[in-house]
């Protein structure tokens, strides 16, 4: 039997139908793949601190260094913050000494709170690329784990990376935090006593240098008597 021209209109209606769904879903999938890459790049590229050694095992009074490291990735910055919260009880800041990115630093250190800043001297001057902005000295002060937190926000007085116009670029969701763990002194090593030449007691009686003084008196004081008589 031959097909009426309405059945083939019905026909290529029903493709194109078929064909601009088809075509609406290759362009949702497109879509959706480029944002995750989107997404993707701007994560890689994140403008961050990082601590080395992130983590560490010291045994109770010894120091350690720990730097606090940057990663412009590419972008041109002015200056820096880094805020960073620790157990007080666990773990002490005993020195902060500057990087070798910035040309200057600041630090303040108070109970539980590390502050540091980093910046340039001169007026407008700008640096990219990685490095050090400051160098820690800690000291783990008795047995436990004690986190290295950056405190990192929209605020302005914790963590920030500021490009050449001040604006804040730091990444926070892609800072990894420290974690310091601090065991028990060794025992202290004993020092054996040395004991000198035991003295030996006087012998009781009469020795021979004091019988003969002794003799030598009586037989003065018999002459002397003699004379006299």
């Amino acid at each position: 039997m031959t097909k009426t021209a309405p059945n083939i209109r019905s026909k290529k209606q029903e493709l194109r139908i078929k064909g601009r769904k088809l075509l609406f879903r290759v362009a949702v999938v497109f879509f959706l793949t480029s944002y995750f890459l989107i997404l993707n790049s701007k994560s890689v590229n994140a403008q961050v601190f990082s601590l080395n050694p992130q983590t560490a095992q010291v045994t109770v009074g010894d120091e350690f260094t720990v730097d606090i490291n940057i990663d412009t990735q590419g972008t041109a910055v002015a200056g820096a913050d880094v805020k960073l919260t620790f157990d007080p009880n666990v773990l002490e800041v005993t020195n902060v000494q500057a990087g070798d990115f910035f040309g200057d630093e600041a630090d303040n250190v108070s109970s539980g709170t590390l502050y540091v800043a980093g910046f340039f001297k001169e007026q407008f001057a700008t640096k990219t690329g990685t490095g050090r902005v400051a160098q820690l000295t800690l000291k783990g002060k008795q047995e436990g784990t004690s986190t290295f937190t950056f405190v990192c926000s929209t605020q302005t007085n914790d963590c920030n990376i500021l490009d050449a116009s001040a604006t804040d670029i730091i990444k926070c969701t892609t800072i990894q935090n420290g974690s310091y763990t601090f065991s028990g002194a060794a025992a202290p090593t004993a020092t054996p006593t040395v004991q000198g030449p035991t003295a030996t007691p006087p012998t009781a009686g009469f020795s021979a240098p004091t019988f003969f003084s002794l003799g030598l008196g009586v037989l003065l004081t018999i002459v002397g008597l003699a004379i006299i008589l």
